[in-house]
């Protein structure tokens, strides 16, 4: 019988949350790797050296969560990248935007 097992996509979104707001040094490290990530990567489609730097990333997440995690797709990493290292938000869909109004 073989068993079949499953992630929870959000489940691990929490986990490697948890763990960069828990370790700064996790955070740094994950910025780091972000950084060495190409944004052209998904222009003309992810290139060999882009796999190796998402795949050296989705290793140190899973040692950080230290459960079964799934990884980050290209285009997350290009989002969490655009998020975390070019400081990027979508403001649109903030829930402070009407916070902030003057």
């Amino acid at each position: 019988m073989q068993t079949i097992q499953t992630t929870d996509s959000h489940a691990d979104l929490r986990a490697l949350y948890r763990s960069l707001l828990d370790h700064e040094d996790r955070f740094h490290e994950f910025k780091q790797l972000l950084q060495l990530y190409p944004t052209s990567a998904h222009d003309s489609g992810e290139q060999a050296d882009a796999a190796m730097i998402r795949e050296r990333l989705n290793d140190r997440i899973r040692e950080w969560v230290g459960s079964p995690f799934e990884g980050l797709s290209a285009m997350q990493v290009l989002l969490w990248r655009s998020i975390v290292v070019e400081e990027r938000f979508n403001v649109a869909v903030s829930p402070w935007k009407e916070a902030n109004a003057y």
